[in-house]
């Protein structure tokens, strides 16, 4: 594999407002999300950090307290990576060297059905809660005595992303990449939104996992087929260093715009199942 490079930002949501007006109506839940991801939990990213430094044994011991927060703020996934350049987006600096990785489950019937409003009101709320998580967590770290960076789901104009966290989930080990460029996860498929948090307490360091996606996505090919805007490629194609599957995104952003979130892709992937049908789906994978 030749090294991988930094993502780099190129004003994609800025393109968006830019040129696309959102078709989807506003309803009192998504003007609340909004506001309170933009008002309140973008505010509260970083903080004070607590001088008195509460001691681990080891990095094992760490983890396991910040899981268990995390899992009681609302997390429904955890895990830990080193920070690494390729998922740290170009000209953004980052002093800490541990990454701790969330996940939040999205409705199965909600987003069953994409690519009307619901499925878009539930993403919304994914962000929502998994940015009020996020902030949480790194808040509780600070409050161990070490330094802690939430890096929140969402970005939109004006606040461009920090890291790839679909990136970060796959160096911890909580899924693959499929075809429609998501990560898929054994407990939930690719019905997840993810974030990160970087810190300077010395956490485990993850690493990738299989599980069978690879191979089940070399040769399906119903998330493409669902595509209105033949976004999803037929091949993988070199990103910084290393094959995947990406998608075109100028493809994709009209049918972005106008169901506010299509997930068409997430709905119709054969991953995108219920926690036991996809246990055992998995299973036959094997």
């Amino acid at each position: 594999m030749k090294t991988e490079k930094r993502p780099k930002y190129d004003n994609i949501f800025e393109y968006l407002d830019e040129h696309y007006v959102f078709k989807a109506p506003e309803t009192e839940l998504t003007t609340f999300y909004k506001k309170d991801i933009a008002e309140n939990q973008y505010k509260n990213l970083t903080g004070p950090v607590k001088p008195d430094r509460r001691a681990f044994k080891c990095p094992d011991d760490a983890a396991a307290l910040v899981i268990e927060f995390a899992k009681a703020a609302g997390a429904d996934l955890v895990g830990f990576s080193a920070v690494l350049k390729h998922f740290v987006f170009e000209g953004i600096e980052i002093q800490n060297n541990y990454a701790v990785v969330l996940g939040f489950e999205m409705d199965y019937d909600l987003i069953a059905t994409a690519p009307e409003l619901p499925s878009g009101i539930e993403v919304l709320r994914a962000y929502w809660r998994l940015g009020s998580i996020t902030v949480k967590v790194a808040e509780f770290i600070r409050d161990l005595g070490y330094s802690a960076r939430a890096h929140h789901p969402r970005g939109f104009s004006g606040t461009p992303p920090t890291i790839l966290h679909s990136v970060s989930a796959l160096e911890a080990g909580l899924g693959e990449f499929g075809r429609h460029g998501l990560l898929i996860t054994p407990e939930f498929g690719p019905r997840v939104r993810l974030a990160t948090i970087t810190t300077d307490l010395e956490l485990p360091a993850g690493e990738r996992k299989s599980f069978g996606v690879e191979e089940y996505c070399r040769t399906c090919s119903i998330c493409r087929d669902a595509c209105e805007g033949d976004a999803i490629p037929d091949e993988k194609a070199e990103v910084r260093g290393f094959l995947k599957y990406t998608i075109d995104p100028y493809k994709c952003l009209p049918y972005f715009a106008k169901y506010d979130g299509c997930n068409l892709c997430v709905a119709r992937c054969p991953f995108n199942k219920r926690a036991v049908e996809l246990s055992k789906f998995i299973d036959k994978l094997k």
